[in-house]
């Protein structure tokens, strides 16, 4: 019915496209066609009642109420406009096209509905449809603004970025009032790039209507991103009081919960979302990693399957599918999934690890070392990522470059984490920059390589003219702190440091910072820093990892050990640091017996490492029993590193110790 109503509509040129989008039209008004004067006494009771729970924020107890008054009186076009409405503000876009066709059935004018029509063909994925509907020229001057704002929505969908600015400025001029655009628009702005307009669009939703759950979530979602996980929550907790049942607020809450390793809260939130959208797949994705975090595969399996393939190109899922195929021995089917993750986000080394590693154990020894090669061969290499190089070369009988990569392992010698190896060369790096000065995407990997290559004066200055460029996005001024604290200007490097952090307090700002302020000897500062970021990152593994060798250092032993003892919970006792760790936090406490355990462990894992030698020579010098195997250790780390003092000084103690 709905498809000969619209049949007049043809389709638009780019021309055209641009022009509706700037025609000219008053502010909007109300979407809905209250005509509550209509309908029989039962229906007008109900549709007061959905009113109200509207007003509220209560969008599933108004579609309710909205239900019983079609009940009451099918036959009242505005009961219908306004459930359309309330469904597509649950992003059900068929079940609210279902109800402006039965409105159409019954008269109502197609021009008076265009704008919800074509919301709704766009939460459905129906792009091209949506288009025709939203850029319509017989749009009533009320509806033009709302028409924008899903214009806008569209074109960042479909990547049109110049019409999505277009649209949402349109929509600014005619609905600049309307709090679910400045939503739009922040996000419109954080997908470009630009943080601190983002977070200036959102504040202003906040501010023209604080009880807006969408406005909050996203504030929450926004300072999720830039401050960590822990700013989010009491956002999330505001909106969740005004409305306790939205189920994209519920999921954004469940899945930070989970991050933050508050797995019991996030197991009780994922089960009241499934009572309430039986269907939602991310929330069955959370009780799967809840599985998969226990080894439990089989069941993190049959809860993946429960997503019904809704979700599997995002990047978490198939990190957890991978998990769950290598888990099991699937070793070809976890390939199949890291293989995928690793082609959308090239640079993410622990899929790399993690492919590689499936590829070592199904046999394809060659690819292993494939995958491996760009991280092995440049700095910042994990050390894992190192030792399973090595393991792998040694497999294929290059016995000479496993031994090389393997003793970087051995000593850690991952090199600082830098700019990332363009792989092109220099030359054509810098004519695309200089034929798109003002582009990230092309003078970003121009500096990287001046940064590799050395040249640290130029790519500065490049760095310093893309973040007067861009002084919302948190990248830019990175940029200009690696190669300033290449430089050895920490200054320099700390205030552009600040200033990301201003936008964005991540992970690599925050390590940048600690290494920075540590090579400045600001150690106070260093620590304060972690202590802010693990505030609202209390489950941050690389914050741990810091917060604990800054207590190693400082003798705070008990403290030192409680956290690396978390960390070996979750990480398991494959990671030599931290059972080294554990070694020098026990030794210290005067625990012989624990520090030899973890000591035992640590060797184990990595034999050929001079800090393992030491720490476990260290902890077995303090067993009068086990001198000689104390010396021995001790030996073998100043053989490993002769120029370290500190293991010249731990094995002349030692020999005395001995006698």
């Amino acid at each position: 019915m709905v498809n000969s109503c619209f049949q007049k509509l043809g389709s638009f040129g780019k021309p055209a496209i641009l022009a509706a989008v700037l025609a000219v039209g008053v502010v909007a008004v109300p979407t809905a066609i209250f005509a509550a004067d209509e309908g029989n006494a039962d229906a007008r009771q109900a549709f007061a009642n959905a009113e109200q729970f509207r007003a509220r924020g209560d969008a599933r107890s108004a579609r309710i109420e909205l239900m019983n008054a079609i009940k009451a009186d099918p036959q009242w076009i505005d009961a219908r406009v306004a459930q359309a409405e309330i469904l597509l503000s649950l992003y059900d876009g068929i079940a609210a096209e279902a109800e402006i066709d039965r409105a159409l059935g019954l008269g109502l004018d197609p021009a008076q509905v265009r704008h919800l029509y074509g919301h709704a063909l766009f939460l459905q994925g129906r792009a091209q449809q949506a288009r025709d509907q939203l850029l319509a020229d017989d749009i009533p001057s009320e509806h033009q603004g709302y028409a924008a704002r899903i214009m806008g929505k569209l074109a960042v969908q479909t990547g049109e970025e110049q019409l999505a600015r277009l649209s949402f400025n349109r929509a600014m001029e005619l609905d600049g009032r309307n709090p679910d655009l400045w939503v739009d628009i922040a996000r419109f702005r954080a997908d470009s790039g630009d943080q601190a307009g983002a977070t200036n669009a959102v504040d202003e939703a906040v501010k023209l209507d604080p009880n807006n759950i969408r406005a909050l979530q996203y504030r929450g979602e926004l300072l999720r991103f830039q401050f960590g996980l822990g700013a989010a929550l009491p956002w999330f907790e505001r909106a969740l009081q005004i409305d306790p049942n939205d189920v994209p607020l519920l999921t954004e809450y469940a899945a930070t919960l989970g991050d933050m390793g508050r797995m019991t809260e996030m197991l009780t939130v994922a089960r009241k979302i499934i009572a309430l959208d039986g269907r939602n797949p991310r929330a069955f994705f959370m009780q799967a990693v809840l599985a998969a975090r226990a080894s439990n595969f089989g069941l993190a399996r049959r809860l993946m399957l429960q997503t019904e393939g809704a979700i599997d190109n995002v990047p978490a899922v198939l990190l957890v599918q991978g998990i769950i195929e290598h888990g099991e021995g699937n070793y070809n089917a976890a390939v199949d999934r890291f293989g995928r993750l690793v082609s959308m986000q090239p640079d993410n080394r622990q899929a790399q690890n993690l492919l590689a590693r499936s590829l070592y154990l199904a046999g394809s020894v060659v690819d292993a070392v494939e995958v491996l090669k760009p991280q092995v061969n440049r700095n910042g290499a994990n050390p894992y990522a190192l030792w399973l190089a090595g393991r792998a070369l040694e497999a294929i009988d290059e016995r000479g470059q496993a031994a090389g990569v393997m003793n970087r392992a051995a000593i850690h010698d991952s090199g600082q984490e830098g700019a990332i190896t363009a792989a092109v060369p220099l030359g054509i790096l810098q004519a695309e920059a200089q034929r798109n000065p003002t582009d990230a995407r092309a003078v970003v990997p121009y500096i990287r390589e001046l940064y590799n290559v050395g040249d640290f004066i130029t790519a500065l200055a490049e760095a310093r003219r893309l973040q007067e460029g861009n002084p919302g996005a948190s990248d830019a001024h990175i940029l200009v702190a690696d190669v300033a604290a290449a430089m050895g200007n920490f200054d320099d490097a700390l205030d552009a440091l600040e200033r990301a952090r201003s936008i964005r307090f991540s992970e690599p700002v925050m390590l940048r910072m600690v290494e920075v302020s540590r090579s400045k000897g600001a150690m106070q500062q260093s620590g304060e820093t972690l202590a802010q970021f693990l505030n609202y990152n209390p489950s941050n593994i690389a914050g741990l990892r810091w917060m604990a060798y800054a207590h190693l250092e400082t003798e705070s032993w008990a403290v030192a050990a409680h956290i690396l003892e978390n960390l070996r919970k979750r990480l398991g006792e494959n990671d030599a640091l931290i059972m080294a760790g554990l070694t020098q936090a026990y030794t210290g406490l005067g625990q012989t017996e624990k520090a030899i355990a973890a000591g035992r462990v640590a060797y184990r894992v990595q034999p050929s490492s001079p800090v393992v030698s030491h720490l476990y020579g260290l902890a077995l010098l303090a067993d009068k029993g086990r001198k000689e195997d104390a010396v021995a250790l001790l030996k073998k780390a100043v053989a490993i590193m002769p120029e370290n003092s500190a293991y010249r000084e731990s094995l002349w103690r030692a020999r005395a110790a001995k006698g």
